[in-house]
């Protein structure tokens, strides 16, 4: 038997309306309502439409509660790897990231930035098995419809963050990367960080309070936000120890966690014998 489909719309501007389609009961007898009657009513149901559009559940809290220490860990654990000698890869890093900002400020704006932002919605929703509806797209607003089942709707909260998580420009300039200057790094890291730059760029650009993406998260803006910086976190840490070392980085970076790791537990069982 197969599962049962609801729809689920995201919009960067508009209340995303996940969960499922409900009936309301033939009534028997209607009365006139009273204007206060009336306006209660009207408050019920935009409270009762705003909790069924809420997201994120256990799953997304528990990857939450992994991420964060691992984004903070990531960072921390790669710049350890920093030598004199990684300073001209970092600066060409840097400096093609800052570049990346500016041609995104630039160059993408209106219809296009919508698109990139819808799009980032429905490559998450498509990749954990969703099926796509629709997607309009305006100079200033736009959304992304899609229908899932009870075995994805766990994932409709990764589905709301994913315009500022998923690093679309970075994964598409690292390719661009190994297949044309795999061999040369600094040219490597001049490509890598204009994609990260313009990542950066439209991410950012797009939080905002009024962002029902991030606002309608089970635990509110805050919480949505705290998603947002953990999982840009763990990116930059990884971006980071490629930078220093090359693909070797990725190697001392997992080194490095294995040492954490030994030493906590060292640290701890010390602890647990005193």
């Amino acid at each position: 038997m197969s599962d049962d489909h609801f729809d689920g719309e995201d919009d960067g501007l508009e209340p995303w309306r996940g969960g499922p389609l409900l009936e309301s009961s033939p009534a028997t007898e209607i009365t006139p309502p009273s204007k206060k009657n009336a306006r209660r009513a009207a408050a019920v149901s935009k409270s009762a439409k705003k909790d069924a559009s809420i997201v994120g559940g256990f799953a997304f809290y528990l990857s939450l509660a992994a991420l964060l220490p691992t984004g903070v860990l990531t960072v921390l654990l790669a710049v350890v790897t920093w030598e004199h000698s990684s300073a001209i890869p970092t600066g060409i890093f840097v400096t093609s990231a800052l570049v990346g900002a500016f041609l995104a400020h630039s160059c993408v704006s209106g219809h296009i930035s919508v698109l990139i932002h819808e799009f980032k919605h429905s490559v998450v929703s498509n990749l954990v098995g969703n099926k796509r509806k629709g997607m309009k797209v305006n100079e200033r607003s736009g959304h992304f419809e899609y229908s899932y089942t009870k075995r994805t709707a766990h994932y409709n909260a990764f589905i709301s963050l994913a315009p500022y998580i998923l690093p679309l420009f970075t994964f598409i300039c690292s390719l661009l990367a190994f297949a044309l200057v795999r061999h040369n790094h600094e040219r490597a890291a001049i490509v890598v960080g204009i994609g990260y730059g313009c990542d950066l760029l439209l991410n950012a650009r797009d939080i905002s309070p009024i962002q029902t993406d991030i606002s309608l998260i089970r635990g509110g803006y805050k919480v949505g936000l705290l998603y947002i910086g953990a999982w840009n976190l763990v990116i930059l840490g990884l971006l980071l120890a490629w930078v220093f070392k090359g693909t070797a980085g990725f190697v001392m970076l997992l080194e490095q966690f294995s040492l954490f790791f030994v030493k906590v537990h060292l640290y701890l069982s010390a602890r647990t014998l005193e």
